[in-house]
């Protein structure tokens, strides 16, 4: 957990407030701040229904399995970070929780779940490209 939570500062809370850096909004310092306090309060509200898929729908996990996809995805991250390469811990956890599904047998893995966040996964930057497009084509036209 806590390692988790320092692989997602270091990796994640970059790739939120590292445009605001470069933009010259604000420093690096107070940049991380906001960003770490931001992630601390989507835990407290939002968190639930992500850690039920993650945590009981892939596949069931005993204490010892969910252990070890979080430090699969920990030193995943980790690594990529080290490089400097902006990655998703939400990809490197559902790889783990199907790693450690796979060591009892694929057909403990719910498909119909894996499809969905592969979906989600498809989506997302399509998705956040036409919102931003579409954001910035609406300033441009409004200022």
């Amino acid at each position: 957990g806590i390692y988790g939570a320092y692989t997602l500062g270091a990796n994640n809370v970059a790739n939120s407030v590292g445009v605001f850096v470069k933009a010259g909004m604000v420093s690096s310092t107070t940049a991380a701040i906001i960003g770490g306090l931001s992630i601390g309060l989507g835990v407290l509200t939002f968190s639930k229904r992500v850690m039920m898929t993650v945590g009981k729908k892939i596949t069931n996990l005993s204490d010892f399995a969910a252990l070890i996809a979080v430090l699969g995805q920990d030193l995943t991250v980790h690594i990529f970070t080290w490089v400097g390469v902006p990655v998703s811990t939400s990809q490197a956890i559902v790889g783990a929780v199907m790693g450690v599904g796979f060591v009892r047998s694929s057909k403990s893995l719910n498909l119909k779940v894996l499809a969905n966040i592969g979906l989600g996964w498809l989506s997302t930057p399509t998705s956040s490209l036409i919102i931003a497009l579409i954001l910035l084509k609406l300033h441009s036209l409004l200022f």
